[in-house]
């Protein structure tokens, strides 16, 4: 019992800081690896309160207000089954992957979780609003930029050496495409296998200095 008490206080404790990217190598590395350990140890806890909301908001085109509540129980299963293995998987990338940099953030890439944590009551996206065709973008998004990034990810190495050089830096450019390459490649090979699953909407750790691999290659830099 003492042992469940401290675990519990150690979470709450954990959960306390907003995790978001910074600019700080060391602490983004720290921030994603317990950030990444919490979401793969709770996110089975996505799938109870899952089928408490789906208990509680029912299907409204379902009259019989039992047979609704029933039914979107049933229903907030499936969804946290989803929620559950998008968040897990997550997690486990970024345990796995403290030490690499990362998107800002999933801003309309992939599926978003209802909120920072499994337990906490956000609010839940519908594929549906404002219309299937629209709500599913995020999957095939999610999709084209781990692909992008995976095959192209190795851009990052004269991109970098690019603006490291604007920069008067040139072995820190070459040091830091190497760097951005290989973390492309974690975020590459994660948004692949993970694309139809909700994930994080925030990442926290160092971002990326541009948006795609090869951003620095196509434009000017001054």
């Amino acid at each position: 019992m003492k042992k469940l008490i401290l675990v519990a206080m150690a979470v709450c404790l954990i959960t306390s800081t907003a995790f978001a990217a910074t600019e700080n190598i060391g602490q983004g590395m720290v921030d994603k690896a317990v950030n990444g350990a919490v979401n793969l140890v709770t996110g089975i806890v996505e799938v109870p309160v899952q089928i408490y909301k789906g208990y509680n908001k029912g299907l409204d085109f379902i009259k019989d207000r039992p047979l609704s509540k029933g039914v979107g129980a049933v229903l907030g299963l499936f969804r946290g089954i989803g929620h559950a293995a998008g968040r897990m998987s997550w997690g486990a990338m970024e345990l796995v992957g403290f030490w690499s940099a990362n998107p800002k953030d999933n801003a309309g890439v992939g599926l978003p979780l209802d909120a920072k944590y499994a337990w906490e009551t956000g609010e839940q996206y519908s594929i549906f609003k404002p219309s299937l065709k629209e709500g599913i973008k995020p999957i095939p998004r999610k999709l084209g930029h781990g692909l992008a990034n995976t095959f192209v990810g190795i851009a990052e190495v004269p991109s970098q050496i690019k603006l490291g050089r604007a920069e008067g830096k040139t072995l820190r450019g070459v040091g830091r495409g190497i760097w951005f390459w290989l973390s492309r490649e974690v975020y590459g090979l994660g948004g692949i296998m993970t694309c139809i699953v909700p994930n994080p909407v925030d990442n926290p750790g160092y971002p990326f200095n541009q948006k795609w691999p090869w951003t620095a290659i196509s434009e000017k830099v001054k």
